[in-house]
């Protein structure tokens, strides 16, 4: 299986006048080789002192963790794994995908490049443009836009 990601970073996080800035979640388009519908790499740093669970709720690992063309989804019950965890060192990074199906989900697929979790959820989307953002932290991504034909 063929599986190519472009690189976009959107804000890793910014150092102006000796502090730090918010550090916000990236998004990054994911390509692979079976079709399910738009994809996406989600990184978050993890900004405390402390390690975190990469199965915690800090994740993004509900439908309320992602944002399509503005409006938050909405829960259908249930969350995704977290199956085997690891704890997130302090600066350390989580990672997930997040797959947009266009059809219920009959299986859901192993994780790959270093993701932590993987989710596939359903979301109809017409044809053209869309935005997609992600909350880890309480802290949202900036928006992406992405092109969807049918």
């Amino acid at each position: 299986m063929r599986i190519a990601i472009m690189a976009v970073t959107l804000l890793a996080g910014l150092v102006r006048d000796g502090q730090t800035a918010l550090v916000l979640p990236t998004v990054t388009p994911l390509f692979m080789s079976r079709e399910v519908g738009p994809a996406f790499l989600v990184e978050c740093r993890n900004t405390t002192s402390t390690a975190i669970s990469s199965g915690s709720e800090t994740w993004a690992l509900t439908r309320s963790a992602i944002r399509i063309d503005g409006t938050v989804l909405e829960e259908q019950g249930g969350r995704i794994g977290p199956g085997l965890t690891v704890d997130i060192p302090p600066g350390g990074t989580w990672r997930g995908i997040i797959e947009l199906h266009q059809t219920v989900p009959r299986t859901s697929s192993v994780t790959a490049l270093g993701a932590n979790v993987r989710m596939g959820t359903s979301v109809a989307l017409s044809a053209g443009r869309h935005m997609v953002a992600v909350r880890c932290a309480a802290v949202w991504s900036a928006d992406l836009s992405f092109y969807w034909e049918k």
